[in-house]
């Protein structure tokens, strides 16, 4: 899901994002026994959870941008400058714009959890995500503007979506009904380095939706848990034709765990979509119906 330049940032972004923060998040102002801990498990003082959840936070934003810097920037310097790309009419039809909103919200959710299963209280969790999240945005952005890719205002402004959504869900329940998700399945199989960045047609991005939860007492009986509606944006045939998707999705969340690892990577894997029977609909072709579609 770490697309090309998939980090952004610029000035007014981050002020409006704690500024959310500090108006929407009561761990700001109260205690953190108040506030939500997600289902994990608070702990005081210094522990080793404590220490290498950080170290898991840290080493997933490094990781990233060393990886970026072999695969992007090495032997790939210029002078600063911008690139305006447009919107949904780039060289890739939007679909690097939408990954790159996944990405800040990934990387925001991911930071969160790595936190909260360290025993952090969830303020401290929050600030941390908010924190890490726009800083990996902000120097993986710089660091396309110092080569030939440049720096885009409209990744920027995409990044930004993506982790201020995720700091709304993370103050309202109501927005949890409505998650992102992601699914990436190559036809050539999967290769190492994955150079994710170059198969832009087998990626595909959604919203999922808890169908369970919206609808009203008196029927929601009728509808399984686990089972949700998405609609999922991709392109096809070299970035030249776009798609949309609506399907079937699976709820990871319905499983009440109540070990702290389990849960940790129960959230993690629900920020992924497997393969459901959906009904892809292309420019200028017929619907085609899956009963597992991958890309």
């Amino acid at each position: 899901m770490i697309l090309r330049k998939a980090s952004r940032s610029a000035p007014i972004f981050p002020a409006l994002s704690l500024a959310i923060m500090l108006a929407g998040n009561p761990c700001a102002r109260a205690q953190d026994s108040l506030c939500t801990t997600d289902g994990f498990t608070m702990t005081s003082g210094t522990s080793p959870r404590k220490i290498l959840a950080g170290g898991m936070a840290g080493g997933l934003i490094v990781g990233t941008m060393i990886g970026s810097y072999y695969e992007w920037w090495y032997r790939n310097h210029a002078s600063f400058h911008f690139l305006h790309e447009g919107w949904f009419s780039d060289y890739a039809l939007g679909i690097d714009k939408v990954g790159h909103m996944f990405t800040g919200y990934f990387y925001f959710n991911s930071v969160r959890n790595f936190m909260l299963w360290g025993g952090f209280s969830p303020s401290a969790a929050f600030f941390w995500a908010f924190g890490m999240s726009a800083m990996f945005a902000t120097t993986i952005e710089i660091g396309d503007g110092f080569s030939s890719w440049g720096f885009s205002p409209e990744d920027v402004f995409s990044d930004y979506i993506g982790i201020g959504y995720g700091i709304l869900q993370s103050q309202s329940p109501f927005l949890r009904n409505f998650n992102l998700k992601w699914s990436y399945v190559p036809d050539h199989g999967y290769i190492w380095p994955p150079h994710i960045t170059d198969h832009y047609d087998f990626h595909t991005y959604w919203l999922a939706v808890n169908v369970h939860n919206l609808l009203p007492e008196s029927v929601s009986g009728y509808w399984p848990e686990f089972l949700q509606l998405a609609v999922g944006y991709s392109v096809a045939d070299n970035q030249t034709r776009r798609e949309g998707v609506i399907g079937l999705d699976f709820n990871l969340n319905v499983f009440d765990l109540h070990d702290d690892t389990l849960l940790l990577l129960q959230k993690t894997a629900s920020m992924i979509h497997v393969p459901a029977p959906a009904v892809k609909f292309s420019e200028g072709k017929y619907p085609a119906y899956y009963l597992f579609q991958l890309n």
